[in-house]
């Protein structure tokens, strides 16, 4: 198919605009084969954009080079040029940053000689190759990888007025459901339809398709589009050529036969000897017909008439005289050249695409002898387009209605036109909407950063995005040695205890010369631990607290494996990260670079106050920033050594003239000399690289010389000239309004918003075109288009946001545009909030309410308090002592967001209000928890303010800082969270660090976690909720607790080296004590008997008979003793034969079956018995596989038991196996694709359970076989599973302490009842057996901790009182070694 100018020769190799293929390159020598000119400016905030929005130039005509011309003449250019630095704050990259496509994740983390580069924790070696090097900023190794979450609906028509109905039905009736069902699952869906009946379209050039291949390119990159094509027995207008290679056109001409027809040609046809091979090109239609040009509507029209008429004239001389394969070559048409650039170029998105084929009746053809030439070349092209569409669509997509033919062509008064369209909404509907289904699956099917072993996925995604900057920005930076050298230096040197400091102008390069230090260290240090961030980039980038918090994170998981509570303030992450590195023996080298310090708030400059102490044995910390800054000077007077700071030179005169080349032909493709000269001469002023980015592009856009380039001396003025340059072009008040939202927002907005906000703009509304907004589509893409180096795609939490690129064009962008914002900034409250006036049908804002959990729910709680503050000057009262307004956003936002608007509201100073503190200093204390799921909101708020409105009596507790009566929200907030409005886990007393307690010296967190352990297991007891029994092993205690008061009942004190515990009755139970097995009771804490015989040392199974009999592996594991519990004697054994050895041992809750696993039989069997008849009942093999008899489970009654099982030949992921033990049959067989780490079985639920390595929690149906439930919420693999006594809801939690948190789940419906995250790593958990409490055993807490299960019912109510043993008994200690 055809591209924009002309088609290529080669029809497999096209590009958009044949001026990009190699075949009409302009000729030039230097610079030109710069693969991604990405001397990329970053946005506000320093940081560098996620992704472009789409170059103009490029996407009219992107260079197509092969690999080694690019490798040979970037080789060129490097030695050419001196040695200088080319800044990330100054030019674009070509190709968007954050958004790349997948690729398979490959690459090592290793050291050449294959081996590790220090000895990385297990967690961080389950990771894929790809996360290992993100983890451990091995930039040059990591593929690029980033999705989006955002889907586009692009609109190809033949000609506008011809579908203006059916495009019409699409944006009112069709597209704001599925909008809205995208909505829902966190998804936008943005629709791009620039086929409107416009003066662009009607012109007849290549402005326009132009600009439709450019916005297509621009989607292509960073969505998912479904192509929705319009196609019925016409392809519109054919557009000329623009360019034609020289040997065709003059072939051609010299047989076209009469002169009048070669001087026509040769009228609009130009020979261009600069390209190579030379072509001829079309020139500008106001070279013979200026008027086309004119603001006069009468005389435009006319203009565009005569062109029309001229065109007509050129293409039929280009039938006569070009041959059929050259006329395939050159003539194309708009719709033509869309479908081959999205649909017949990727199958995946020809899968996803919809063509609407509407086929009129009753309409009778023309005579053959009055259908003209061009009418069927027309025809002809048409019926091979249709061809291709139908064997490239799938077949239901091929939505063919057939119509009657009106003369007055498709209206809506006629009822056989209103059916088709009803027709048409409804197919298209389902089609659609089971497109978006299959779209969205897929991503979250393949989602790439998911939690893994504990490693963060969102770490994962943040640090993508900062490699994949500096990725593109490391690749424009000239070596500059001395600069070079001396870092090297600086990171080699053991005797440097302080940062080292670049600073320089903004743009003078220093983020892509940091980005190229970040990828040699990895050659210069292959042992190195290279973290680095680019301030701005991403929000978790944004602040000075979010920047340390994700690199402390990064470090803890490098060096432990794994993240651990750290309250969310910048003293404590700073203390921890140099704690870290202070407290291993032998610490590797750590690099750790923050670029565009000054890009900082001004409140957070006080907190930069740690950069004054000597760093920890090799850390080495790089930080930049503009030499004129604030906050420049506030690290002078931090670092008060000259040798610490390190300057970066301009670029030199030469150098700067290089980089104008380069960037000329990036954008442009061609170097008018003229141009140029002109260009060159106002680098005498300034050789900034973002002042040379700005001429580049206003020479690339300005084609008829609208800006005066002599006038501009300096930065500033550059870029007004190009803000100049758009009024004049796309109308000063459309400009004006679209660049104040943009500059008003608080992170920028998305497409479909921004659409939606000019729809609602009378600026932008026309009677001309069917609906009455469509010109503010047309107008985003002409905007996008011209602005492209200059604006990017950037991800804010799941939205796909325009923003822009530079944070010099942003400064200069706010004042002028967005001094006077106030009506903006209430335009753009009305719309968040859903009170705009009036609404455009097809631009409904989507449906939000409270607590709704979809994508624009989460940009409302994220700009609507960010606009009330500058509006009213507080947010307070209104937001922040809201409750329901802070339940909504910490859980449909982020609990860091909530906290940047204290930051907000307070500038940092929280000292003039106690309450704003109190919620400030407990959301920090709770960040970890709210962050992993705000579902535990009152949970945590309740368990860290119990200790300041309830405080104990105990005398060493500080005083609080806090009253009831400074804090009246707050103590409110603490009764709400007594009756929560959202189920939840209530600690029942005071374990959580409260805002009391963590206030003062920073604490050893990483110790924290690794506390003396009070408890090795807790079980509950057979029938009583009050009621557990805990056992611990080094303190040789046995306890019984009461789980409401947290106080012990009982405690046996002395029992030798307690392992185990298995109850037997309300008072009675066997402790495995050492290798014996002893019996307690438990009431008045006396030993009862000691079973004969020694346990095996490794394998001391045992289990329940009933309530006089026991059931025992025995020492030479060959046989199981039954065991008389009063006599302690051995009543019988039992015994398969000889040297069988077993390796497991589960019995049934009901004590009639017992299981055990034969290791000596190849393949593993097992073994069933029946207790009761004392004789065995089964012997269960499958053939070539063995069990694995560590992971099985049995029900109460013994009539299922499942176990794990593996192929013996077979490396792959285990599998699950259900037996029927009343017939002796294989039941089940589950392969879930993943290793199984845990498993239980509940006959009552009917149901299995097993949790995988990929941390999900499956739920069988016993009956139907069927996976009822996928349970996601867990963070690493879990390995308990505790079921309650019914079998109808589970606990499920990770004893290895990646994961803290402990979920509990309703099995009958697959949901989350509620979680908990403990500061602190837990040793043992149990769930209650009426499934309503939780109890865990807390590292370093001697007293075990109670969560109850509470929706909006008193903590306190319905709570059934139990007793345990004799009254005289309660609280007896009793010492077992003394007695």
């Amino acid at each position: 198919m055809g591209n924009l100018c002309s088609k290529r020769k080669n029809s497999d190799s096209l590009s958009l605009k044949s001026d990009g293929s190699p075949s009409t390159r302009k000729r030039q020598d230097s610079f030109e084969a710069q693969e991604n000119h990405a001397l990329s400016s970053k946005r506000p905030g320093n940081g560098a954009g996620q992704a472009t929005t789409g170059q103009a130039s490029d996407a009219a005509g992107g260079i197509q080079e092969t690999t080694l011309q690019k490798d040979a003449l970037r080789s060129r250019m490097l030695k050419e040029t001196e040695p200088s630095s080319v800044s990330g704050d100054s030019m674009s990259l070509s190709s968007p940053t954050a958004l790349a496509p997948p690729y398979a994740s490959s690459s090592s983390a290793r050291t050449a000689d294959g081996k590790d580069p220090f000895a990385l924790p297990l967690e961080i070696r389950k990771q894929s190759d790809n996360v290992k090097n993100l983890l451990l900023g091995r930039v040059a190794k990591t593929k690029p990888i980033q999705k989006c979450r955002k889907i586009t609906l692009y609109i190809c028509a033949s000609y506008s007025q011809d579908f203006r109905l059916e495009k019409g039905n699409l944006h009112t009736e069709v597209y704001p459901s599925l909008r809205e069902y995208c909505s829902i699952r966190g998804y936008e869906l943005h629709i791009t339809d620039l086929h409107w009946k416009t003066d662009l379209e009607s012109k007849q050039d290549h402005d326009f398709p132009e600009l439709c291949l450019g916005e297509l390119k621009r989607h292509l990159e960073v969505s998912y589009v479904i192509p929705v094509l319009f196609l019925s027995n016409s392809l519109g207008p054919t557009l000329l050529p623009k360019t034609i290679e020289q040997q065709d056109f003059e072939t051609a001409v010299k047989n076209v036969g009469d002169s009048e027809s070669s001087k026509l040609m040769e009228k609009w046809y130009c020979l261009d000897t600069q390209s190579q091979p030379p072509c001829y090109r079309l020139k500008p239609i106001s070279t013979h017909i200026p008027n086309i040009e004119s603001e006069k509507e009468g005389e435009k029209s006319l203009a565009v008439n005569e062109w029309h008429q001229t065109a007509e004239q050129i293409l039929a001389v280009m039938l006569r005289i070009l041959p059929a394969e050259l006329r395939d070559t050159y003539l194309t048409s708009v719709i033509e050249q869309e479908i081959h650039n999205c649909i017949f170029m990727s199958r995946e998105v020809a899968r996803r695409s919809i063509w609407a084929h509407r086929v009129f009746t009753h309409i009778q053809a023309p005579p053959e002898s009055s259908v003209s030439s061009i009418d069927q070349e027309n025809n002809r092209r048409l019926e091979a387009l249709q061809n291709e569409l139908k064997n490239q669509l799938t077949a239901e997509h091929i939505l063919r209605l057939l119509v009657k033919w009106q003369d007055d062509g498709l209206a809506q008064k006629h009822p056989e036109h209103v059916q088709y369209l009803n027709e048409l909404i409804k197919q298209l509907t389902s089609q659609l909407q089971s497109i978006l289904a299959e779209i969205i699956e897929e991503d979250q099917t393949k989602a790439v950063w998911k939690s893994c072993y504990g490693v963060d996925g969102s770490l994962c995604s943040e640090l993508m995005v900062q490699t994949l900057f500096c990725q593109q920005s490391a690749k424009c930076s000239p070596s500059i040695e001395n600069v070079l050298n001396h870092i090297r230096n600086y990171i080699g040197n053991p005797e440097i205890k302080q940062p080292l400091v670049l600073y320089g102008p903004k743009g003078c390069g220093k983020s892509c010369f940091l980005s190229r230090v970040i990828q040699q260290c990895s050659s210069w240090f292959p042992d190195a631990l290279i973290i680095f961030r680019f301030v701005g980039l991403t929000p978790e980038s944004s602040s000075l607290l979010q920047l340390l918090r994700t690199i402390t994170s990064q470090l803890c998981f490098l060096l432990t494996g794994r993240n651990y509570w750290i309250p969310h303030n910048v003293q404590d992450y700073q203390h921890e990260l140099y704690q870290l590195l202070s407290s291993l023996t032998s610490p590797p080298l750590v690099l750790i670079v923050i670029d565009g310090l000054d890009e900082l708030k001004s409140h957070e400059y006080s907190s930069l106050n740690w950069l004054s102490e000597a760093l920890p044995l090799k850390l080495r910390l790089i930080i930049s920033c503009a030499d004129g800054s604030s906050v420049f000077q506030s690290i002078k007077v931090n670092i008060r050594n000259d040798d610490a700071f390190l300057s970066m030179s301009p670029l030199s005169q030469q150098v700067a003239e290089s980089l104008l080349t380069a960037s000329i032909l990036q954008y442009n493709h061609s170097v008018d000399p003229e141009v140029q000269k002109k260009l060159s001469a106002g680098l005498k002023h300034c050789t900034l690289p973002l002042y040379i980015k700005v001429l580049a592009w206003q020479a690339s856009v300005d084609t008829q010389g609208m800006i005066e380039v002599s006038g501009i001396k300096d930065l500033n003025s550059a870029i007004n000239g190009l803000f100049d340059y758009l009024e004049k072009t796309l109308e000063k008040e459309k400009v004006e309004k679209t660049l104040e939202l943009i500059c008003t927002s608080r992170s920028g907005l998305c497409d479909s918003e921004l659409l939606d906000l000019l729809a609602h703009s009378p600026t932008f509304s026309t009677k001309v075109t069917f609906l009455d907004w469509a010109p503010a589509s047309l107008f985003l893409a002409q905007l996008n288009q011209k602005l492209g180096p200059f604006l990017e795609w950037g991800i804010v939490g799941d939205a796909v946001i325009i923003r822009w690129r530079d944070s010099v064009v942003s400064e200069l962008a706010k004042a002028r545009y967005a001094s006077n914002n106030k009506q903006a900034r209430e335009f753009l409250l009305d719309y968040f909030q859903g009170t705009l006036n009036g609404t455009k049908k097809g631009r409904q804002r989507e449906n939000t309410t409270a607590n709704a959990n979809n994508r624009h729910n989460r940009r409302r709680l994220e700009e609507v308090p960010y606009h009330l503050y500058h509006l009213n000057g507080s947010i307070k009262n209104s937001h922040l002592f809201n409750v329901k307004w802070l339940l909504e956003k910490v859980c449909h936002s982020s609990v860091y967001d909530v906290i940047e608007d204290i930051a907000l509201e307070t500038t940092g100073d929280l000292s003039q209000d106690p309450d704003l503190s109190l919620l400030h200093k407990t959301l920090e204390l709770s960040a970890s928890a709210l962050s992993y799921d705000a579902r535990q909101f009152f949970g945590q708020m309740f368990g860290r303010l119990v200790s300041v409105f309830e405080p104990s009596d105990e005398p060493e507790n500080p005083p609080s800082p806090w009253t009831p009566e400074q804090c009246p929200f707050m103590k409110s907030l603490f009764e709400q969270s007594q009756k929560p409005s959202i189920p939840s886990f209530l600690p029942i007393s005071p374990f959580l660090n409260g805002p009391i307690e963590s206030s003062g010296a920073n604490k050893d967190y990483a110790q924290l976690d690794k506390g003396e352990v009070y408890f090795n297991e807790i079980t509950r007891m057979k029938v009583a909720n009050q009621f557990v029994v805990s056992l611990a092993t080094a303190k040789q205690e046995v306890i019984v607790w009461n789980v409401y008061s947290q106080k012990p009942s009982r405690i046996l004190k002395g029992v030798t080296n307690p392992n185990s515990l298995k109850i037997i009755d309300e008072h009675r139970c066997v402790i495995l004590c050492g290798r014996e097995l002893h019996i307690f009771n438990l009431d008045d804490g006396t030993f009862v008997t000691k079973l004969k015989g020694v346990m095996n040392q490794k394998m001391p199974y045992f289990g329940l008979h009933d309530s006089n009999h026991i059931v025992a592996l025995s020492r030479n594991r060959m046989y199981v003793n039954l065991m008389n519990l009063e006599s302690g004697d051995c009543v019988t054994t039992f015994k398969v034969g000889e040297d069988r050895f077993l390796n497991s041992l589960i019995v049934s809750e009901n004590g009639k079956i017992l299981v055990c696993g034969d290791e000596t039989q190849k393949p593993f069997p097992l073994l069933v018995w029946d207790l009761t008849s004392r004789k065995l009942l089964y012997d269960l093999r499958i053939p070539h596989h063995e069990f694995i008899t560590s992971l099985s489970a049995i029900t109460k009654e013994g009539h299922f038991v499942c176990c794990v099982c593996r192929e013996v030949d077979d490396p792959g992921p285990n599998f699950i196996v259900v037996y029927d033990l009343q017939s002796g049959t294989l039941f089940k067989k589950w392969k879930p694709g993943y290793s199984t780490q845990a498993i239980a079985i509940s006959a009552q639920g009917g149901c299995v359970i097993n949790a995988l390595e990929d941390n999900r929690v499956l739920v069988w149906d016993l009956v139907t076989g069927t996976c009822q439930w996928s349970l996601q919420k867990h963070t690493a693999p879990v390995d308990v599973l505790r079921l309650d006594q019914k079998g109808s809801r589970c606990l499920s939690c990770d004893s290895s302490g990646r994961d803290r948190t402990v979920c509990l789940w309703d099995l009958t419906n697959g949901t989350l009842l509620a979680l908990f995250t403990p500061d602190v790593s837990f040793s043992a958990c149990e769930v209650s057996n009426d499934g309503d409490g939780v109890i865990i055993g807390l590292k370093g807490r001697a007293e075990i901790v109670t969560l109850l299960y509470r929706d909006n019912v008193s903590v306190y109510s319905n709570r059934v009182q139990e007793t345990f043993g004799a009254d005289a008994n309660q609280g007896k200690v009793t010492d077992l070694k003394t007695t």
